[in-house]
């Protein structure tokens, strides 16, 4: 029976070939050539229309073949949880959509053929993009955390060069008389404390160092070839060795946190929203590869 089903499904496709090539199946819905033909005349129209779902300026045949098939993942993934858009939200989305805009049907209409674009092409693009809003709400967003570690990383790394930024340490400076250092003792200083972090073992020569916490402290008062130094050792990490009042340092920043200026206070929600953004398409992407085992989907492009 399974056999007969396959020579059914392949004599259809080969019969359909002749009149419109199939570029992909998912499950029981066929992508043609015609269809992503048509997506590639109408394009501008329809990332005007919704930038959500075409975000790109250009696109290839096979990456829309792919957009294609991803709303059928995406359709299928929601009838399984029970949100199904029907025909009369879309409508009342089209409605709403009017009244907003001050237009009416007959203006609407105008505009889509102006465009290039039916109405019925309209309406799935309404459809296709509620349908990607509710995925969106209800399988990515569950997924993302932003933490304000992030945010002020990426503030940071926005505004390097900035001399207004100001940071918090929590620090551990270890240090050696400048006297008992030699030049191979200088250059190996940071790397032999970073391999004592964690193993805990000294080489001979560095037996005499000490160390001492320093607690919360900001770059504000530092001087500044230190400040300089800080600012460009990471968190978790070892500093270079510098010279100060006869001593070498190597400063180990335990916690390294940026003062929340005014302006870092006013760039945090657009930074918020970039890092949500980037976030996103990443989980979008990693979701697609995750459920596409899911389904029976087989390109012929």
């Amino acid at each position: 029976m399974k056999f007969f089903a396959f020579l059914l499904v392949l004599s259809f496709s080969l019969n359909a070939k002749t009149l419109d090539k199939i570029l992909a199946i998912v499950d029981d819905n066929m992508i043609t050539l015609s269809e992503i033909q048509r997506v590639q005349d109408n394009l501008n129209a329809r990332k005007t229309i919704s930038p959500i779902l075409y975000s790109k300026n250009q696109y290839t045949q096979q990456e829309l073949t792919e957009l294609h098939v991803q709303k059928f993942m995406i359709r299928a993934n929601l009838t399984e949880s029970g949100y199904v858009v029907s025909d009369d939200e879309v409508e009342l989305k089209i409605k709403d959509t009017e009244k907003n805009l001050g237009v009416n049907r007959e203006h609407l209409l105008k505009f889509l053929s102006s465009n290039n674009l039916t109405f019925d092409e309209y309406f799935e693009i309404i459809r296709e993009t509620l349908e990607f809003n509710i995925f969106h709400i209800k399988v990515i967003h569950p997924l993302i955390s932003i933490t304000e570690q992030e945010i002020k990383n990426y503030f940071y790394r926005e505004n390097a060069s900035s001399k207004s930024l100001t940071f918090r340490y929590t620090l551990v400076d270890f240090f050696l008389p400048a006297k008992s250092v030699n030049k191979e003792m200088l250059t190996s200083f940071s790397n032999v404390m970073t391999k004592f972090n964690k193993d805990g073992i000294l080489p001979h020569n560095f037996k005499n160092i000490d160390s001492k916490a320093i607690e919360d402290i900001t770059d504000e008062g530092l001087e500044a070839n230190l400040k300089k130094l800080l600012k460009n050792t990471d968190e978790g990490s070892f500093s270079s060795p510098i010279l100060m009042d006869h001593h070498y340092h190597v400063f180990y920043v335990k916690n390294k946190n940026l003062v929340e200026s005014e302006e870092f206070l006013k760039s945090k929600d657009l930074i918020r929203a970039k890092l949500f953004q980037t976030h996103s398409d990443n989980m979008i992407s990693l979701w697609f590869k995750r459920v596409q085992n899911k389904h029976y989907i087989k390109y012929f492009l």
